[in-house]
């Protein structure tokens, strides 16, 4: 089913919309979930939390990239409930040399300045090097489950991963997003 026939029913408020949003995108969800929560039960509410947010967000929202979209969802549902989590707090802290301070009100400013020099940061790495980035910092994967998906070493992954950071910090400063 395609995201637009998707997005038709939930405005249609259809039966079984929910149902055919699970199947068209559950694994993916549960998989978000589940890596940063570490907990089949947990990653389960979260997803349904998350499908309930979609059913009550659409109408009036029509998301242009409706995969990305609910992924978002589902990420940040996850991490408002592992916020004390340690693996949560290592990939903050491991980002937190290449990203400013949010928490200050020119932090705040910048957020969607910061999100689209990142997305421009991916945009200009070897496909690899952004799968390994995405896979570490946006799905929450080991750096043992990123060697394995990309057939690299753990050594190679982390070195690989020191490096996109090192090159994400100097673009940011590049862009003016750094300030030290």
């Amino acid at each position: 089913m395609t995201s637009d026939t998707l997005i038709n029913l939930l405005e249609q408020r259809a039966g079984q919309a929910l149902g055919e949003l699970d199947a068209a995108y559950g694994v993916y969800c549960r998989s978000i979930a589940r890596n940063i929560l570490k907990n089949e039960e947990d990653a389960e509410e979260c997803v349904s939390d998350a499908y309930l947010a979609v059913w009550n967000a659409i109408p009036p929202a029509r998301p242009e990239h409706f995969k990305a979209w609910l992924g978002t969802i589902v990420r940040n549902g996850a991490l408002r409930r592992k916020r004390q989590n340690s693996a949560v707090d290592t990939l903050r802290e491991e980002l937190s040399e290449a990203l400013p301070d949010r928490q200050t009100v020119v932090g705040q400013c910048e957020a969607k300045a910061l999100g689209e020099a990142i997305s421009a940061f991916l945009r200009s790495q070897q496909p690899d090097v952004r799968t390994a980035f995405l896979r570490r910092y946006w799905y929450a994967d080991s750096v043992e489950a990123v060697a394995l998906r990309l057939g690299w070493s753990v050594s190679k992954t982390k070195s690989a991963l020191f490096r996109a950071r090192k090159k994400l910090k100097d673009h940011l400063i590049k862009e003016e997003l750094w300030h030290e």
